[in-house]
């Protein structure tokens, strides 16, 4: 019988770490629901953008962003968080150099000039924001962390947090042996 309820749990805990989402319940922000991971190269003192986060406002108030920090960070600082406006016919910005340059294979999205720093930004309901962050590595290995978390306050006070599902790294290495050490 205490094997039977220990295969039980153990199930159930399976079955509750395998239902991962971003959205935790009475949250309003979609950050989306795929796991997964960023390399990018550099090492101890690189600063990288991290660029590929929707971050999609699904409720019916107006948030506030209190913070944003990195979680079981190893290696790497938080430098800056800003979200920028895309409009329809641009894409995420995606991962490159801090701070980023406008180049004609790489533009810079038309509202980078109109970008708000993350932390104090207020969000309306509906409203899709490229989330765009610079990490620091402090490693002359492999610099890492598992998540970046927002933590944010609707208009009656109360705070929610959550987390991206993806796990960034900056590494003097090579991402396929960061991949293979930190299988997804």
């Amino acid at each position: 019988m205490i094997r039977l309820k220990s295969l039980l749990l153990l199930t159930l805990l399976l079955f509750i770490n395998g239902c991962t989402s971003s959205n935790p319940a009475g949250s309003s922000l979609n950050l989306g629901e795929t796991p997964g991971m960023d390399c990018v190269p550099g090492g101890d003192g690189a600063s990288r953008m991290f660029g590929d986060t929707f971050l999609i406002h699904e409720g019916d108030e107006e948030i506030t962003i209190t913070d944003i920090s990195l979680v079981n960070a190893d290696g790497l600082e938080l430098k800056e968080a800003v979200l920028v406006k895309l409009n329809p016919d641009e894409s995420l910005l995606g991962f490159g150099e801090w701070p980023p340059t406008d180049t004609p294979e790489f533009p810079l999205p038309e509202n980078w000039d109109d970008r708000v720093e993350a932390v104090d930004a207020k969000i309306k309901p509906n409203e899709e924001w490229n989330l765009v962050f610079a990490l620091t590595s402090t490693s002359e290995g492999t610099a890492s962390t598992d998540a970046i978390k927002i933590v944010y306050k609707d208009s009656a006070g109360e705070t929610f947090e959550q987390e991206t599902l993806i796990r960034y790294f900056i590494t003097s290495s090579t991402c396929e042996e960061v991949l293979k050490a930190n299988p997804l």
